[in-house]
């Protein structure tokens, strides 16, 4: 079975550049296999996971949610291999709301149905459809009490059953699991602390703990790129934490953090936003700001942090986009 897309041109969601800075963490974090099976090896059915050869899991780049849906919703599609050597998919759909929604699994049918009709055009041989097992990932405020089936969503005489498609999918309601209950590898654990409480008011006092799993990251260099990817999420995030709170806390955490850490320290306060600063190197500082923004970081928290006005970072970010091949990110 090949990849449900190889160049499917007149898709418009696949391949799409991600705009939001959830989709860029949530992407950042679920699209390592490693991670990816983590989560699903803790959080699906023991008989779903005993079916799913999670070693044959292997993440595709494409995208299905609609760009007008895209701020609510992150998509991800895995493709595994079931008993008896049948291939199929993991389709993971992460709501992020603060209620729940009702029609979820009719969202949830319509990206199915687009991941089946690309599986035919790439397998013109097909006798039969791939499996594909639906996962939502919520983590809104109140405790998700809607039916998980798509035939509820009808209201229709018992004689008409046979009409009606059915299907029901896999809810990991991760807001309300107990910290301790929260398992997987660092990475996973990360992402999932955060998105438990990133509607909290509790979010300031956790934000200590869930930078101190960084510490267990051992390549520095992957640790640096999970960190911007959070950052970003939260700084973009409405209401429950300031951007000195952030700085404050990334700061005491990362000077505690030793050699592993160095490098991720020096990304953000060593290579120049504080010593820039404190010296009022001006070219310094403005290399600082492309480097951020190559980050993905947010002008709001850019100027915050480097004291520059908001709107000559705007202005800065514009000229260099005009300019990409005079001054490219180096990552």
């Amino acid at each position: 079975m090949s990849n449900i897309i190889e160049k499917d041109e007149k898709s418009s969601t696949a391949g799409k550049e991600i705009n939001s800075p959830h989709d860029r963490m949530v992407e950042k974090f679920l699209q390592e296999n490693e991670t990816a099976r983590s989560l699903f090896r803790e959080y699906l059915p023991k008989e779903i996971a005993e079916l799913v050869d999670l070693d044959s899991l292997e993440y595709i780049k494409d995208k299905f949610v609609d760009e007008n849906l895209a701020k609510y919703y992150s998509d991800l599609l895995y493709k595994v291999n079931f008993a008896d050597h049948l291939q199929g998919y993991i389709f993971l759909l992460l709501e992020h709301k603060s209620t729940e929604f009702r029609f979820s699994s009719f969202q949830l049918l319509k990206y199915m149905v687009q991941i089946w009709d690309r599986f035919l055009v790439n397998n013109k041989k097909a006798r039969y459809l791939p499996v594909i097992i639906p996962v939502v990932l919520y983590h809104g405020g109140k405790k998700w009490k809607l039916a998980k089936r798509f035939s509820t969503l009808f209201k229709f005489p018992v004689v008409l059953k046979e009409f009606i498609p059915d299907f029901q999918f896999q809810l990991l309601d991760i807001s309300h699991e107990e910290d301790e209950e929260i398992k997987g590898n660092t990475v996973l654990r990360i992402l999932l602390m955060t998105l438990k409480y990133i509607f909290k008011p509790e979010l300031k006092d956790k934000l200590h703990e869930i930078l101190q799993f960084f510490l267990e990251i051992k390549d520095s260099s992957s640790a640096r790129d999970y960190l911007f990817a959070l950052v970003n999420y939260l700084v973009s995030s409405p209401g429950n934490l300031t951007d000195n709170e952030i700085h404050e806390s990334i700061s005491e955490v990362f000077s505690q953090g030793g050699d592993i850490m160095a490098t991720i320290a020096e990304k953000w306060i060593d290579q120049g936003v504080e010593k820039g600063i404190e010296k009022g190197i001006e070219k310094g500082k403005w290399d600082v700001v492309k480097n951020l923004l190559c980050e993905g970081l947010s002008i709001d928290f850019i100027a915050k942090i480097t004291g520059f006005p908001t709107e000559k970072v705007k202005q800065f970010k514009e000229s260099i986009q005009g300019q990409q091949m005079a001054v490219p990110c180096h990552r």
